[in-house]
């Protein structure tokens, strides 16, 4: 099994479990070829990109609970409706200014997208704020596969941890989550999951 066919599996396999431990249902696997072939006639979906999505891809939205609105992981099928707003209008649908061809939204959180660079080397992953009038990514995780051991750090910590230890719903406004700010993000990601971690 290639290395990132295997780091992806890996990853997968352990944010399923957290998500399990969550109580959110999640199916991933294979997503159908022709959903993949019909994203990338609009998209520059990387090596990268395509292996995640290609062996172990949701295979329906997966809501991950996080406060504010939640992550939602999206199918193949709904990668090109997922950059409206971003990469095209929302209602025109003509090319947005400001949004590198290179760009490819593939969750978000209250609006404030996750962005894979399919041109930087390993596909980074980064969070960028909305509404601040330029795009401009933290970058938290160094491939795909990282950005899925790092929403398992953080499904763990919130969903897991501190939900069920507060009692608290999901959505409640409560500042001190998600934890820290997106700087912190990779250090919590190799320290909670050294055997995949690497340098941002």
């Amino acid at each position: 099994m290639p290395q990132s066919e295997e780091a992806a599996g890996s990853a997968m396999t352990m944010l399923t479990e957290v998500l399990h431990r969550a109580g959110v249902t999640a199916e991933f696997g294979p997503c159908p070829a022709a959903d993949l072939r019909t994203a990338a006639r609009d998209l520059p979906l990387s090596p990268e990109l395509v292996n995640l999505y290609a062996t172990f891809g949701p295979l329906d939205p997966v809501h991950i609970p996080a406060p504010l609105g939640g992550i939602t992981l999206v199918p193949a099928r709904d990668l090109v409706s997922r950059q409206s707003c971003y990469r095209w209008h929302g209602t025109g649908g003509h090319r947005l200014e400001g949004w590198p061809d290179a760009w490819v939204v593939i969750t978000d959180h209250s609006g404030d997208p996750f962005i894979a660079d399919t041109a930087a080397p390993g596909t980074r992953v980064g969070i960028a704020v909305h509404g601040t009038g330029s795009w401009r990514p933290f970058w938290v995780a160094p491939t795909p596969a990282d950005f899925l051991v790092l929403l398992a750090c953080l499904t763990q910590a919130y969903a897991v941890e501190h939900l069920g230890r507060s009692g608290e719903a999901e959505g409640d406004d409560d500042e001190s989550w998600p934890p820290g700010s997106p700087s912190s993000w990779p250090t919590m990601r190799r320290e909670s999951m050294p055997r995949h971690s690497c340098t941002t």
